[in-house]
């Protein structure tokens, strides 16, 4: 008993070593891992200085899901979207971008099944970086990371049916590599002139004028888009200083 005791004793005072040098060794990795991360988003890209270019064109995959009359939970339901888009840049600040994308989302359960709306929708989007987004060499005080917000406006179609859409949301943007970028978002989309995205036709019986409804669908998702038509470097904006003749 005397050795059984202590075997076991011996056995849990080793566990508890093994866990303490874990979470030592995590709480001191922890500054390692993080430091990349928050040099990333403080400090002006200077390792890595690529060329400008006007126009992005890209893809994206990732998932929706419903908010209306039968679902009120956030990613409940999730099901596959996936698009493509086009973008113009203005500067590093400001974007335009035109997008397309389709997919479904699970609406709820009824009789054992579930109900799917299968949709496609087109939107104009407007894009602001907080950071001057693309380090170049002629402008220092730029980076290759940023988070950004976005709002557009735009149509979906659903069970043979057209509706206005107001997208808007927050993302975040990374510029990897030359002429290549990473990205990733949330969006949430509001139904307008329209309450049938669900099938569930206004049953509130609400004035479905304009913005009188409670649809909405939410978008989840990632994107890989290449850079195209280089814009050169005195092209590029006003020059920083204007010297007295």
């Amino acid at each position: 008993m005397y050795f059984c005791s202590n075997f076991y004793g011996g056995k849990t005072f080793y566990k508890e070593l093994v866990e303490s040098v874990a979470v030592m060794n995590i709480k001191k990795s922890f500054p390692i891992v993080l430091l990349p991360v928050m040099f990333m988003l403080t400090v002006p890209s200077s390792a890595q200085r690529y060329k400008t270019y006007y126009l992005e064109l890209g893809i994206l995959g990732g998932g929706s899901y419903y908010l209306g009359d039968v679902n009120n939970t956030l990613l409940n339901n999730m099901l596959t979207t996936a698009g493509a888009f086009f973008k113009y840049r203005f500067n590093n600040r400001w974007e335009l971008k035109f997008q397309v994308s389709g997919g479904q989302t699970g609406i709820a359960v009824f009789d054992e099944s579930m109900r799917r709306t299968t949709f496609v929708d087109g939107a104009v989007i407007g894009e602001f970086n907080f950071f001057n987004y693309g380090a170049t060499p002629f402008n220092p005080h730029t980076y290759n990371i940023t988070p950004y917000i976005f709002a557009g406006l735009g149509f979906s179609t659903f069970h043979l049916d057209v509706g206005g859409v107001v997208p808007f949301g927050v993302g975040v943007k990374w510029r990897i590599a030359q002429r290549f970028n990473l990205g990733a978002y949330w969006s949430s989309q509001k139904v307008i002139w329209n309450d049938n995205f669900d099938g569930i036709d206004n049953p509130l019986g609400l004035n479905q004028g304009g913005w009188n409804n409670t649809d909405w669908y939410s978008t989840v998702a990632m994107y890989f888009s290449v850079d195209l038509w280089e814009r050169c470097a005195p092209c590029a904006g006003p020059p920083k200083h204007v010297y007295n003749r």
